[in-house]
């Protein structure tokens, strides 16, 4: 068994990261706002443990708070920090949100910090979600909504516009518009068994020198350039070397690029 966090230990510290900023803006707004009652807890879309042990560390040892998540190396990761830190009171399920592997009434609060985004089958995510929470359980969830990195968007829309090219035009409206409104994730939910108690939104800024800056980002890299590559179609190349001049002159003008992420935490309680 691992001794506990030791700053001079190099697997401990290898252990150690400030929080990916995605994930920690809209999981901060979460952590405001969960029921602190709980003492069977799923957090669905765990990652390598945020918000999975911060939470289960802020609800007390009498809980007991199950991460899950089908990425066997970020379950590693995170089952070794709950190791070091020590968080005996979490434990860790390799699985798929769209088929859970607990009974029926398990939980009385699953949590999932832009999770949901993610779900292949998100409907079907949900369901599976309110059939785990006992009756009066609370689903808590976090997601970015429509209107995220506008500015960039509009943009491409701009240099898309001035190409004349109407089919990545179509592409564009499509990718923009498949993000949700607080509207249609309280309808989503209550088409699966919940009835949403209360909302609660954010909206924070990400703030880049230039396009090079932005484009060159780890997580643009990571969770978004393909997907502006896909809408570009056969030119990629070139439309987003334009988007990049584009977006350029925007810095020039206002000192900074500024992309906007509009965040919502949903409360739903279990009918």
């Amino acid at each position: 068994m691992l001794e506990p966090f030791n700053a001079a230990h190099p697997e401990h510290v290898a252990l150690f990261d400030e929080m990916p900023l995605w994930s920690s803006q809209a999981g901060a707004l979460l952590l405001d706002h969960v029921p602190l009652t709980a003492r069977r807890a799923l957090d669905l879309g765990c990652g390598a443990g945020f918000p999975l042990l911060e939470l289960a560390e802020r609800l007390g040892p009498g809980a007991q708070m199950i991460g899950l998540d089908p990425w066997a190396q970020a379950l590693s990761r995170a089952a070794r920090k709950i190791a070091v830190w020590p968080v005996p009171q979490a434990a860790l399920v390799r699985g798929d949100g769209a088929v859970l592997p607990f009974r029926d009434g398990t939980f009385d609060l699953v949590t999932s910090n832009l999770g949901v985004n993610n779900f292949s089958n998100a409907a079907q995510a949900l369901r599976e979600c309110r059939r785990v929470l006992s009756p009066g359980g609370v689903f808590a969830m976090s997601t970015n909504v429509a209107g995220h990195f506008a500015a960039l968007y509009d943009a491409l829309e701009t240099v898309l516009r001035r190409r004349g090219d109407d089919a990545a035009l179509a592409r564009l409206r499509d990718h923009v518009q498949h993000r949700g409104s607080v509207g249609t994730i309280a309808t989503h939910l209550q088409t699966c068994g919940f009835r949403v108690q209360a909302t609660r939104t954010r909206e924070v800024a990400w703030r880049f020198q230039s396009a090079q800056a932005l484009f060159t980002h780890h997580f643009m890299r990571l969770g978004f350039r393909d997907g502006w590559r896909e809408i570009a179609g056969a030119d990629a190349d070139a439309v987003l070397a334009e988007l990049a001049r584009e977006l350029d002159a925007h810095a020039a003008a206002e000192g900074a690029i500024t992309l906007t992420v509009p965040l919502v935490v949903v409360l739903a309680q279990a009918e």
